[in-house]
């Protein structure tokens, strides 16, 4: 059990949560749709004290503005997908995992050298 909290995740002390969030980027005329994902941390006393903060967070990443093509486009809350108690310690905890598609077959063989070392890495601001 994580300090200051009970069996069903409430207590008085926060911890950190962390909240993935669906977002819609789209266009007045629908022509462009983008969908995306964020993964937020806060700190929270409960489950539902960080939905809360989750609701918060994706509602002031909402906008609307007009593209350099005088088209609109809104980027809107779609939902939030989850919320998973991280605990009390952020170093080394894992805030988000995506399982991608299963396949039939693996496009790599069982002794595959992999090199993460010359990993290209995407920075979100």
């Amino acid at each position: 059990m994580i300090a200051g909290m009970d069996e069903r995740g409430a207590g008085s002390l926060p911890v950190w949560f962390s909240a993935t969030a669906r977002f819609a980027l789209y266009t007045e005329d629908a022509g462009y749709y983008l969908p995306s994902v964020s993964v937020y941390t806060f700190k929270a006393t409960d489950h539902a004290g960080a939905l809360g903060r989750a609701l918060e967070l994706g509602r002031a990443a909402e906008q609307a503005y007009v593209n350099a093509h005088g088209v609109r486009v809104r980027v809107a809350l779609v939902e939030v997908e989850s919320i998973n108690m991280i605990g009390d310690d952020l170093d080394g905890a894992e805030v988000f995992w995506w399982p991608g598609e299963e396949q039939d077959a693996s496009p790599y063989a069982w002794d595959h050298t992999f090199t993460p070392e010359r990993s290209t890495q995407h920075t979100a601001l």
